[in-house]
């Protein structure tokens, strides 16, 4: 009569959650003093932040993305601004390049953030 081998456990999950560190949220300061951040799109559920991510990157429609990335108040302030595309585009890139430098880009995965 075999018996089963029991299954090596290497990690548990609460373990691994434990070990990701988690930047401050990106925060700029607008003309007339207030302070908006751009929450981590990498700590939203995964499905949630992959959509978004994606929509981020097409390059798209820009205001979409940021009425969904942004609380409604800090993308009413930030849409008061009257940026330019370039400008608004800037803005996006520089909080999304903020959270790249903490867990590395789509390409090179959360593994290269040490």
């Amino acid at each position: 009569m075999a018996t089963k081998d029991k299954p090596t456990v290497h990690a548990s999950l609460s373990a691994l959650k434990s070990e990701i560190e988690k930047p401050e949220p990106y925060a700029i300061a607008l003309s007339n003093s207030k302070i908006i951040t751009f929450p981590d799109l990498n700590a939203l559920e995964s499905e949630e932040s992959d959509e978004l991510l994606e929509k981020l990157e097409s390059g798209r429609n820009n205001w979409s993305v940021l009425n969904e990335w942004l609380s409604p108040e800090d993308a009413k302030a930030l849409k008061e601004e009257k940026l330019t595309r370039a400008e608004l585009v800037h803005v996006m890139r520089a909080a999304s390049k903020y959270y790249q430098e903490h867990y590395g880009t789509a390409g090179e995965g959360i593994a290269s953030a040490s």
